[in-house]
């Protein structure tokens, strides 16, 4: 940014927004690895060294990436909760808002899945915080419906985390049986019903 020139608090978030989808546009195109903070720089409409004012490292523009998208994501699953459906309905519609991020941000997600890990430990914690979050609320659906007696008794956290991380074998599987609504479908039904008669 120009020097004496000091932006907003609003205009830093907008400005750092303008950064975030720039950079995803590349990484849908690029990848995340080839591409580099020169070209986002170049195509957000800034010089390498004030992007650098806005992100530290392509690392933290991911992470800011994330959890922009994954508490939009929670914005919207809120609002199925608060619409009192069934807990299995609610579980289905949460699981078709979770599936259309995950094809909008494949990217994004494989790398949240495959790269995390290998964070510095500040993005990490991060990431961790806003992933309990999501967890969390949909490990209230499931409590929900163990309360009242429509899902049997069993370990609600596992069960949230098994249930999310069946959208990985659905978004980036490389041997498809249905289309990605028609498998998300029928994992929801496996999850929900299992698979003995």
């Amino acid at each position: 940014m120009p020097k004496g020139f000091t932006l907003t608090p609003e205009q830093q978030t907008e400005r750092r927004l303008d950064i975030m989808i720039a950079a995803l546009n590349l990484f849908q195109v690029k990848g995340i690895e080839k591409t580099s903070m020169r070209e986002i720089a170049d195509l957000a409409g800034l010089g390498k060294s004030s992007l650098y004012d806005f992100f530290q490292s392509k690392d933290e523009i991911i992470v800011y990436a994330i959890e922009s998208q994954v508490n939009n994501a929670i914005t919207t699953v809120q609002k199925i909760i608060n619409t009192d459906l069934p807990p299995e309905q609610s579980l289905m519609e949460i699981m078709k808002i979770n599936l259309a991020y995950s094809k909008e941000y494949n990217i994004l997600f494989m790398w949240l899945a495959t790269k995390a890990y290998f964070l510095d430990e500040e993005y990490e914690e991060r990431i961790k915080k806003i992933r309990h979050t999501y967890q969390d609320i949909v490990q209230s659906v499931i409590e929900q419906g163990i309360k009242d007696g429509l899902f049997r008794v069993t370990d609600a956290q596992l069960a949230s985390r098994l249930l999310i991380n069946s959208m990985l074998s659905i978004t980036y599987t490389s041997r498809p049986s249905h289309s990605m609504e028609d498998m998300l479908n029928e994992a929801v039904n496996i999850f929900l019903h299992g698979i003995t008669l």
